[in-house]
């Protein structure tokens, strides 16, 4: 999406060209659609003739009466992005949308388009599509699809920093990432939980954790070692200032961390620092009513529970799961259940990915991680891997002989 010529990038001073987005209506629009609410947070992609590659396109809207005002973001194939902030009209089922000023980054220039974008009600959500073209860009296609808005049923329920965070820890020294989890309790309080596919097993910290609304961040620090696998390992007490913010699906914490060494001192016994990164799935009131829908089969054959950890968005029915062991080797072996039907059955982990064709249902799609053995080291901590042929979203999944990992994989057709 830079200004380019014949679609080569080149780099052209402000103004010299600008590139114009154009999408008109396919298919009919609802009578209701003058009524349908515009505000919120729009996700899909752009593609361009001739180019295999598609950019993500996404479009954050607040409303007020006529005037629709907010920021847009495009991600070429390379992960470079582009914001903008976008000033427009919606009237009559019509969005008439300006991206008025690049906030980011300073340079090249990026196209700043205009959009007459018409709304349609597919079988699952609202879209926004059809073809575009630009001064100086090879035309092609937008398609959006609405992730959440500010309508009752589809608002995401209600949020907070307390609670249970998953994710994976990386350490400077190691290749590999170390599953964790931090539990933030009221009154800063908490513990965190991680699992070495190493020496060491598994251990809790106890915690303490404060949030900061000037960079929205929370800090936390680990007070002590209350419980572990293994009373003569030795492991790091850490701290750290994680981000919080939203994306796609899901809330993040993200940041860096520093530690040392149970019985030593911070300057006797430093720990390689590291990064971490934590997540929340955002669920709304119809997608948790999925969850349960989709778990209850699974849970009334097995006995245990469904943590759903993650929800993905595919845009292609046909996809490849793919597991590996993302640690040390250490013997786990899983099953994998999708939507209750079992499709990979009590296969041990290793480095190989391993990876299982599947057709995926229009709509959510519950994919389940069923802990057979788990090996030298509990809890079962594989990579599962969903690639769509678009993108491969990857996610360190937990699972014990009580409790199981899951995630939501949700497809919606584009009409």
């Amino acid at each position: 999406m830079l200004i380019n010529e014949g679609f080569d990038k080149c780099h052209l001073t402000v103004g010299l060209r600008k590139c114009w987005l154009w999408a008109l209506l396919l298919g009919g629009v609802p009578a209701a659609v003058s009524g349908q609410e515009i505000s919120g947070h729009w996700v899909g992609y752009l593609t361009q003739s001739g180019k295999t590659d598609t950019f993500r396109y996404e479009l954050y809207l607040s409303r007020e009466g006529d005037a629709v005002s907010g920021l847009s973001r495009s991600v070429d194939p390379e992960g470079a992005l582009a914001e903008f902030s976008v000033s427009g009209v919606w009237k009559d089922g019509q969005l008439k949308l300006q991206e008025v000023a690049q906030l980011k980054p300073e340079a090249p220039r990026w196209c700043r388009k205009f959009a007459v974008l018409e709304l349609e009600r597919s079988q699952y959500r609202w879209q926004l599509r059809g073809p575009w073209q630009a001064d100086g860009c090879r035309p092609g296609e937008v398609v959006l699809q609405l992730e959440s808005f500010t309508g009752r049923e589809q608002a995401p329920l209600p949020f907070s920093r307390t609670g249970a965070w998953k994710g994976v820890l990386q350490q400077s020294d190691r290749t590999y990432g170390f599953y964790f989890e931090l539990h933030l309790a009221e009154e800063g309080r908490g513990t965190s939980y991680i699992v070495s596919e190493g020496n060491g097993g598994w251990a809790r910290h106890a915690l303490e954790w404060h949030w900061t609304a000037e960079d929205s961040s929370i800090h936390f620090q680990e007070a002590a070692v209350s419980e572990k696998s293994d009373a003569q390992w030795p492991w790091c007490i850490k701290k750290g200032r994680l981000r919080m913010q939203r994306a796609s699906g899901k809330y993040l914490l993200e940041g860096p961390w520093q530690g040392f060494v149970e019985g030593h001192s911070p300057q006797q016994g430093a720990c390689a620092p590291g990064r971490l990164r934590l997540e929340k799935p955002i669920l709304t009131e119809p997608v948790s009513r999925e969850i349960a829908e989709k778990a209850a089969e699974y849970q009334s054959k097995t006995r245990r529970s469904v943590n759903v950890q993650r929800i993905l968005d595919v845009r292609s029915q046909t996809i490849r799961i793919k597991v590996w062991d993302n640690g040390i080797t250490d013997g786990d072996v899983l099953s994998l259940f999708l939507n209750g039907r079992q499709i990979l059955d009590e296969y041990r982990v290793n480095k190989q990915r391993y990876a299982i064709p599947v057709e995926l249902q229009r709509g959510e799609n519950m994919l389940v991680l069923h802990a057979i053995d788990l090996g030298n080291i509990t809890p079962n901590t594989v990579a599962v891997a969903v690639d769509d042929g678009h993108q491969e979203q990857t996610i360190i999944l937990s699972s014990n002989l009580d409790e199981s990992g899951g995630v939501m994989i949700r497809y919606f057709e584009f009409h």
